[in-house]
């Protein structure tokens, strides 16, 4: 008997397991922030928006501050010890490098786009 693996499928299972790991980082005091008028069971039109922008914020903090450098770190020594060996392309490095320039100046690149400072 034969083992075939579906790569569609592992990418799927690999995605799924992120979104998981994902949810589990975040903090069960960030999802209760909400301190503004409730009726009828929803959110009133004239919420306080601010504790959503805090919390993405937030999120965008993990992935520029230390973790995101940690993450960022591995990945190039991983993908460039690939490249080197030959198993990944070099293209596919250069897209990993060019995703962590874009990670890590995506404040910049809004602030410039919207003419507002971005999270800082």
């Amino acid at each position: 008997m034969k083992l075939t693996i579906n790569a569609d499928k592992i990418t799927s299972l690999a995605f799924c397991l992120f979104l998981a790991y994902a949810m589990m980082l975040v903090p069960t005091d960030a999802l209760a922030q909400f301190t503004g008028p409730v009726s009828g069971g929803g959110i009133s039109p004239s919420s306080d928006s601010g504790t959503l922008g805090n919390l993405l914020c937030s999120v965008a903090g993990w992935f520029t501050g230390t973790v995101g450098q940690g993450i960022a770190t591995l990945a190039i020594i991983v993908i460039g010890i690939g490249a080197l060996m030959g198993k990944v392309s070099w293209g596919m490095a250069i897209i990993v490098g060019l995703g962590v320039a874009v990670i890590f100046g995506a404040d910049t690149i809004v602030g410039e786009l919207s003419g507002t400072q971005g999270c800082r």
